[in-house]
């Protein structure tokens, strides 16, 4: 019996490899032999794109690539047949290969700028000041002012000379204070301006939401005619009078003030040196928005020139980096006529996407809860909740009216997402567009760490197939949150295991480049209050298992930027992206995750990171 089950078995065997060697020599005739085998792994394709917890996929041993693509994948024997007299090997030594990671919102630019940009003589001209806030508004302007008279003296700065700001939060307040005051403008301008009428002067709140003075707005308007109707659409009636110029305000001032006469190569080699770092972080595909014209052009540069460092899916926000005006922007979409695309369509490395209005609710103080958590009037005055007529509104619809898809609207809270829904349901009646329609362009909504669980918002989300993109960093703000508004909130924190469950995709955007910080997050709920040393456990049964968040990385982030069928997974005919890691994501204990290391990256087939050794020369 044993004898007759031993030669069944042997027959299977057989028949098994002879019809694989069938199979092969057709794959090689048809491709011809494979460039580059890779053997002796755990490679986990991450091809399952169901819900369920742990279900990564295929996990085979060796990889065959042709190009730069990947030709197939299976056993050391079944890759070994499709390599030729001069395929390249490369032995794995057991490591544990992903595909390359996903940033699905990245701002890689401002930190290329900042780490790269002055060695390119891409520099900040200003004269640097910082100050600390005090604790109340009026103080904090007082001590602004001194401060910039005192600088202006003993300094001797001469007239005409940019001097920037930075405003510290004062440890005795709650975080975001000094963010609030110049939302609700009990900072602004006019506290300093006659002490300042010869220098433009940025004052930053946490280096992104500046307010300008007089002589900064004056400078902006000779270049952004439409700068002061720009800056209200965007923050609200009588922002311009106060100086809150925003995000957009920043990016600028870089980008399209300071350095608009530099030649394109520095900006295009600023961003080029920081991709090189994303490639030693298994990092392959980024999706981002561009303010700046100017940022755009550097990256088409790169492209045309064969030296983009990792693919980017990038989306318009013209209408904020050049400051429009309401009439120019929906001129500008219109005009444009909608060249977004998906990846298969089209460039390799490049694609525009779709366009955004980043700003939508805020990720700071001014989040927009409206009626579905109640808090005392001084604590909703604060939430900052667009509405038609605003800036976000009134892009996102014109664009949709115009044939764009758009993307990457701040979906931080839940009337916010509500209010996004509004806007898309206004846009459809408009345009006589169908539901059918709207999920076809898979719009997303960013942030979402107080989205919650919302009956009416959630299945308009489900209604239209929006990709919910949460960011786990933002939970440390959660607590100074939760003191405003009390425990009412805490069912709105981030149910990520909730959506995924109920059928909802959810994806996550990194800490800048860290992605395994961000897993450990989704898995544990264990989260740093921010500004402290203090750990606080946020919903714990809201964690997710390790496997799921692997996927919001790479399996399901490529859905976000229309990529499903190029990366994020290993399978045959995709771009030969991954990233080989120095343990074994799957094994290694939760607490290990936030240190995982990259040691091996692949792009389109080539190995542009080896920090081992292991794929020799």
């Amino acid at each position: 019996m044993r004898r007759t089950a031993l030669i069944f078995s042997l027959i299977i065997l057989y028949n098994s490899a002879t019809t694989w060697a069938q199979e092969l020599p057709l794959l090689v005739a048809r491709q011809g032999y494979a460039d580059l085998v890779l053997t002796s792994g755990k490679i986990a394709t991450m091809d399952d794109r169901s819900s369920l917890p742990n279900t990564p996929g295929n996990i085979v041993e060796a990889m065959a690539i042709k190009g730069k693509r990947i030709m197939a994948l299976g056993s050391n024997a079944q890759m070994r047949i499709l390599a030729g007299p001069e395929t390249r090997f490369v032995d794995l030594a057991n490591k544990t290969v992903i595909p390359g990671l996903v940033a699905t919102h990245f701002h890689l630019y401002g930190n290329a700028a900042r780490q790269y940009g002055p060695g390119q003589g891409l520099v900040d001209p200003s004269i640097k000041l910082t100050v600390t806030a005090e604790t109340t508004a009026e103080a904090t302007a007082g001590k602004v002012r001194d401060t910039l008279i005192n600088a202006i003296r003993v300094q001797n700065i001469p007239k005409g000379k940019w001097i920037t700001v930075s405003l510290l939060e004062n440890e005795n307040n709650a975080i975001g204070t000094t963010f609030t005051w110049v939302y609700k403008g009990n900072l602004n301008r006019r506290q300093w301006d006659n002490a300042t009428p010869d220098n433009p002067v940025a004052v930053k709140t946490g280096g992104t939401h500046p307010l300008f003075n007089e002589a900064a707005m004056d400078a902006f308007i000779e270049i952004f005619p439409d700068f002061n109707e720009s800056v209200d659409l965007e923050n609200g009636p009588n922002s311009a009078m106060d100086g809150y110029v925003g995000v957009p305000g920043m990016d600028a001032l870089s980008w399209e003030f300071w350095w608009k006469d530099e030649p394109l190569e520095k900006l295009s080699e600023t961003l080029r040196l920081f991709g090189t770092d994303l490639q030693k972080l298994g990092i392959t595909t980024v999706a981002t928005r561009i303010v700046a014209p100017r940022i755009v052009a550097a990256y088409n540069r790169l492209n045309r020139q064969a030296q983009m460092p990792h693919r980017l899916a990038y989306y318009i926000e013209s209408q904020r980096g050049r400051h429009f005006g309401l009439r120019f922007t929906r001129e500008f979409y219109k005009a444009a006529g909608a060249p977004w695309t998906d990846h298969v369509n089209g460039g390799e490395m490049l694609w525009l996407n779709g366009m955004c209005n980043e700003i939508w609710d805020s990720i700071y103080n001014e989040v927009c809860l409206g009626d579905d958590v109640p808090a005392p009037a001084d604590i909703k005055s604060r939430e900052r909740c667009p509405a038609p007529g605003t800036k976000p509104w009134e892009s996102y619809k014109a664009a949709i009216l115009s044939g764009w898809r758009p993307a990457q609207a701040h979906g931080t809270s839940s009337h916010g997402a509500r209010l996004y829904i509004e806007m898309l349901e206004e846009a459809m009646r408009e345009g006589n567009l169908s539901v059918e329609y709207i999920r076809g362009l898979r719009t997303t909504m960013e942030h979402s760490f107080l989205l919650g669980n919302v009956p009416d918002v959630m299945a308009g989300i489900k209604k239209y197939g929006i990709i919910i993109n949460v960011t786990p960093s933002h939970l440390a703000r959660v607590p100074g949150v939760l003191e405003a508004y009390g425990e009412k909130l805490e069912p709105f924190i981030m149910p990520v295991k909730t959506w995924i469950e109920n059928g909802h995709r959810v994806t996550f955007e990194a800490t800048g480049s860290d992605f395994w910080t961000p897993i450990y997050t989704l898995m544990a709920r264990r989260i740093q209050k921010q500004g402290t040393d203090q750990w606080v456990e946020l919903l714990p049964e809201q964690g997710i298992d390790r496997v799921t968040a692997l996927k919001m990385a790479t399996t399901w982030a490529s859905e976000y930027m229309l990529a499903e069928d190029t990366v994020g997974t290993l399978e045959p005919g995709k771009f030969a992206d991954f990233a080989v890691l120095e343990k074994d994501f799957f094994t290694v204990p939760i607490e290990e995750i936030p240190n995982m290391n990259v040691i091996m990256t692949g792009l389109s087939g080539e190995i542009v990171h080896d920090s081992t050794g292991l794929a020799g020369n």
